[in-house]
């Protein structure tokens, strides 16, 4: 159902922006240049640091698949920016960066996003001790028991539609994901979205989750996942409702994003009312702890 996401990662060599191709550069150099591509730059340090633990642990969770690595460790040391496509992620150069922000906010911005990298290194999130799930999680590292166990991936996105989905809607390998409410969500600018859609059938919502997200839908003689419809039309989300007007189908969407895992929106705001990374982390995650796996 449309996971993993597709991370952008800012490469600029070094976070000032000088570039050596002789500097060995580390996995935390990767998490702060991936940082300012899935989370606003402007947000609130503790939801920079949540989202930092959260592209670590996906980072390294698809490292150890790739390289075969034994240990977290290994993975880590093994990670080389030529294999970042590869491991599903890609990149924009500097002139990018200062595109996207100005050149006036270039270097407080990245600044910022090593800061939420260095204040966090060696931090992932993993199935808590004696946890079943971790045993049952496939391609996982072959240290022992000893050896932190990451799931496969940590999904993420912007605004929820008030709620964020139970991984049951992945399958079972997801079923330790749990639902989280996120009222605040409704103050996002992206919560809700109203177009009109030019199509011959009004599409017939056959099932929702318990978060509301759409599920199934049928289109003619046809029956579509809700993310498939989604992605198929360029909906905001699966959350939607559909009524056929004089002008054509009126879709309203609630949230920006899948809905599953964290909301950045909420984290955000829950990092403004005081909380720090690790509260926000386990409020979203709720069966996994961060952990220091060096």
């Amino acid at each position: 159902m449309l996971l993993p996401y597709v991370a952008a990662v800012f490469r600029t060599g070094s976070m000032r922006g000088t570039e050596s191709m002789a500097q060995e550069r580390s996995l935390e150099d990767f998490v702060a240049e991936i940082l300012p591509s899935q989370m606003p730059v402007h947000y609130e340090e503790e939801a920079l640091k949540a989202q930092a633990v959260v592209i670590r642990t996906n980072l390294l969770s698809k490292a150890a698949d790739f390289y075969g690595s034994g240990t977290l460790a290994e993975a880590s040391a093994a990670v080389q920016e030529t294999d970042l496509k590869q491991l599903g992620f890609s990149f924009y150069d500097q002139e990018e960066q200062i595109a996207l922000w100005g050149f006036e906010n270039w270097e407080r911005y990245t600044e910022k996003c090593r800061e939420a990298a260095e204040e966090t290194a060696g931090q992932v999130l993993a199935f808590q001790n004696g946890d079943a799930q971790a045993e049952e999680q496939p391609g996982q590292l072959s240290g022992g028991a000893a050896e932190p166990q990451l799931p496969d991936d940590l999904p993420y996105h912007a605004v929820s539609a008030g709620r964020t989905r139970g991984g049951s809607v992945l399958g079972e390998s997801y079923s330790w994901l749990e639902s989280a409410e996120c009222p605040e969500d409704l103050q996002s600018s992206d919560y809700l979205k109203i177009e009109t859609l030019d199509l011959q059938e009004t599409p017939e919502i056959l099932a929702r989750d318990e978060a509301g997200y759409v599920t199934e839908v049928r289109m003619g003689a046809q029956i579509l996942g809700g993310e498939e419809f989604r992605s198929l039309y360029g909906l905001n989300s699966s959350c939607f409702t559909a009524e056929q007007t004089e002008k054509g189908v009126r879709i309203v969407t609630k949230g920006l994003g899948h809905g599953l895992g964290l909301s950045m929106y909420q984290a955000n705001l829950q990092a403004i009312e005081g909380k720090n990374y690790q509260e926000i982390l386990q409020y979203f995650y709720k069966n996994l702890e961060c952990i220091s796996y060096s």
